[in-house]
């Protein structure tokens, strides 16, 4: 008896023991899963937006000096290549008009002189728009990324565990705030400069033959339509792609914050796995913006040389029917095409 109740308690133990063991590996297990498993991206909900006047709010009066100054470099800029198509309507009629005048050199030359002094304005205008908004762009964006990090600094550490972590911090530092720098600088100093060359071009075309211009302006809607459809798409495929590579990084940060830990559970697999999965997707985002590019540009050519066409044909009539001259004719085309293609740029 007492053998066999040495025997129980034997069996009891090993029984014990195995299934202590089985719970041990199951701990083990679900552990490494856990390890292998992707830990949720924080800080995907949904984004809020600011107006676009409310990126302004670092800016000073140095600031405020330089983006006036900026501005009106811009608009002299823009405002340059229409007056070019006045020039060269002249030029064609200095040519058409004198072919058999002794003078044409001289005519033609007064002409010439004209686009000197233009090309010294509009090299003054883009040094004003490019230096002025770049510099306050870049003044502003580091109030920004030092208020930023104050910010981030100053808040509890269970901010970090739900509503962000390090990796997407440092993504923000460095990829949010240069775009938030491109959309204060550089890029408002263009805008203004392409909606001045839109507005001038209209203007001179309409003071110059508005008869023709009338006819141009049945092309635009085609033209606004491809270039609306080619930068929504553009801008899509970009934003999916910014993410893609924000989660990217927050998985390396992760990864490498935690290699011990990573290594210990041979999660490394898992770890390069999802990296590689973000990478497809912004590879493909990638794809995608570089086909709808392609075929937006190419509708919108499209559109360009058959409106210079349907111009053309439509000018030498109104040559015959209305007495216009072959410089009305050219710089009405030039600047209606100059003013519609720099609204979709």
């Amino acid at each position: 008896m007492a053998v066999e109740n040495g025997r129980n308690g034997d069996n009891s133990m090993d029984e014990a023991s195995t299934s202590k063991g089985q719970e041990v590996e199951k701990r083990s297990s679900a552990g490494n899963g856990d390890q292998q498993k992707p830990e949720k991206i924080k800080g995907d909900g949904e984004t809020k937006s600011v107006p676009f006047f409310k990126l302004f709010a670092f800016a000073d009066s140095t600031d405020i000096c330089l983006m006036i100054l900026g501005t009106i470099g811009a608009i002299g800029n823009g405002a340059s290549l229409p007056i070019m198509s006045i020039l060269f309507g002249d030029l064609i009629d200095s040519f058409g008009k004198n072919q058999n005048n002794k003078d044409v050199v001289g005519l033609v030359s007064k002409v010439s002189l004209k686009f000197v002094y233009l090309g010294v304005g509009s090299a003054v205008g883009s040094f004003l728009q490019v230096a002025c908004w770049m510099v306050t762009g870049e003044r502003q964006a580091a109030r920004i990324r030092g208020t930023y990090l104050k910010t981030i600094l100053r808040q509890d550490v269970a901010f970090f565990d739900k509503e962000t972590n390090s990796g997407e911090v440092v993504g923000r530092m460095s990829g949010d705030t240069v775009l938030i720098q491109d959309a204060m600088g550089e890029k408002v100093g263009k805008f203004i400069q392409l909606v001045s060359t839109f507005i001038g071009g209209f203007v001179i075309s309409f003071l110059k033959g508005w008869l023709l211009t009338l006819v141009m302006l049945s092309s635009i809607p085609l033209l606004v339509i491809a270039g609306a459809g080619l930068s929504i798409m553009v801008a899509r495929m970009a934003s999916r792609g910014q993410t893609a590579y924000t989660k990217a990084a927050t998985v390396v940060e992760q990864t490498i914050g935690s290699i011990r830990t990573v290594a210990s559970f041979t999660g490394e697999q898992q770890a390069i796995s999802n990296y590689k999965k973000f990478l497809v997707t912004a590879y493909n985002s990638g794809v995608q913006e570089g086909l709808a590019t392609g075929l937006g540009l190419g509708i919108v050519m499209l559109v360009v040389f058959c409106s210079y066409a349907l111009a053309i044909w439509f000018g030498g009539k109104m040559i015959l029917e209305k007495g216009y001259t072959g410089g009305n004719v050219i710089n009405v085309i030039v600047a209606v095409l100059t003013g519609s293609m720099h609204l979709l740029v």
